[in-house]
């Protein structure tokens, strides 16, 4: 049996390895006591592009429910220079709310009956709201390109300049140069910084077709908490969750590509309202375990893989020890767990058949890739690997109701990395 999803018809690090050829294993290190996890979002947006609150309000509202970072990702804008905004309409609440909020810091000014606001810039939310060793922002930009009258959208995390589209004939060759511009910043600033690929489904814009071949990409979106994104798929195309498992299968058993890690943001724009209110913050995450909490650090043990995606289930840890994977959950009270074990083997059937749809050409891939290769209850599971499997990941999934979920009935879940085994 098979199952089908549709398509149509790094640090200086990480560059260097792609460049020699070398296959990055999803190796997380052994923590030293001078780590820890860090909760930050890598996808939000405010009034510099098409949020419905300035980002005094979406910053202060990660600050209040306990994040210790931030990139603002606005599309194709960085919070730099100076840029007015007259909030009307579907913006309107948001401006009362930011009277509310922040009404002696405002910069405004009366043009006959309308009020326009003057956005603050990153170096101006940075004095407002940054603590040293607590909470963080991070510079971003979401890449807001198109190809093939597809939607392709990339973050530039931690970038030091504005970074344009970069077009392309193909969905596939838009998401590389744009890929390419990222790193190319990196190596000539010198400065640590990456590339993830959003939302792939967003449009029904990309898939495992189109981001298995990608080169210096570590980073994609698993989940992304905007209600327009379509995480789980539809009768043609399977969940982004089961797409990682074609990319990682293709990428590790065919292509000769490292493996590319998953990350679950809010892609927030909605502050007005809450819940409920289109594209909420809170529904998406990652946790980071690094030495400090400062860019450098953060991006450095992101690379190495030492971070997880959630929608709530939070990790105590993560081992990967003599090819063992251990997983242990910080429980809530009250809550079941269960977790899990997901691979390819290594002699996964490579089959893959096509048939036209409506408006997508669908593929088929066995069932071989992405097994569920054992499934455990608890809040402190391992699986051994034997060395039949390409990778295996863990997904763990709780009985607790989202309390602000991307779709209706769900569960908070996490999933770690994959893990390769070492000989």
């Amino acid at each position: 049996m098979s199952r089908t999803y549709g398509s149509k018809g790094m640090g200086t690090g990480v560059a260097a390895g792609l460049a020699c050829g070398l296959v990055l294993l999803a190796v997380v290190p052994n923590a030293v006591a001078a780590e820890r996890w860090f909760k930050g979002n890598t996808h939000t947006h405010t009034w510099w592009s098409d949020g419905d609150c300035p980002p005094e309000v979406a910053v202060k509202w990660y600050k209040d429910h306990g994040y210790q970072f931030l990139v603002i990702s606005d599309h194709n804008v960085m919070l730099q220079g100076e840029k007015w905004v007259a909030p009307k309409d579907r913006w309107a609440k948001g401006a009362e709310i930011y009277e509310q909020q922040f009404g002696d810091t405002l910069v405004k000014r009366q043009k006959g009956d309308q009020v326009e606001y003057r956005l603050k810039t990153l170096d101006e939310l940075r004095a407002m709201f940054e603590q040293p060793g607590s909470f963080l922002l991070v510079p971003g930009e979401e890449i807001s390109d198109s190809a093939a009258k597809k939607p392709v959208h990339l973050n530039g995390i931690n970038l030091a300049e504005l970074i344009p589209p970069q077009r392309g004939e193909t969905v596939a060759e838009c998401t590389q140069r744009n890929i390419d511009a990222v790193l190319a910043q990196r190596k000539a600033t010198g400065r640590p910084m990456f590339p993830t690929v959003n939302h792939p489904y967003f449009g029904w814009a990309m898939t495992a077709e189109d981001i298995a071949p990608l080169r210096g990409a570590q980073f994609f979106e698993v989940h992304n908490g905007h209600p327009s994104v379509h995480n789980y798929g539809d009768a043609t195309r399977v969940p982004v969750d089961r797409m990682w498992d074609v990319v990682l299968s293709r990428r590790l058993g065919q292509l000769n590509l490292p493996v590319m890690y998953g990350v679950a943001s809010d892609d927030a724009h909605n502050y007005a309202k809450i819940p409920g209110g289109g594209a909420n913050p809170g529904r998406g995450w990652i946790m980071v375990r690094a030495e400090k909490l400062t860019p450098e650090s953060l991006v450095e043990a992101m690379e190495k893989g030492d971070f997880y995606p959630t929608t709530g289930v939070i990790l105590k840890d993560i081992r990967f020890e003599n090819n063992t994977l251990t997983v242990e959950i910080d429980a809530k009270p009250g809550v079941s767990y269960k977790t899990q074990f997901i691979g390819t083997p290594r002699n996964y059937d490579r089959t893959v058949t096509t048939r036209p749809a409506a408006d997508h050409v669908v593929y088929e891939y066995s069932d071989t890739i992405g097994q569920v290769l054992a499934e455990k209850e608890g809040t402190k599971v391992s699986y051994t690997l034997n060395g039949s499997e390409l990778y295996v990941r863990a997904k763990i999934i709780s009985d607790a109701k989202h309390p602000n979920p991307f779709a209706e009935g769900d569960v908070e879940v996490a999933w770690t990395q994959p893990f390769q085994p070492v000989k």
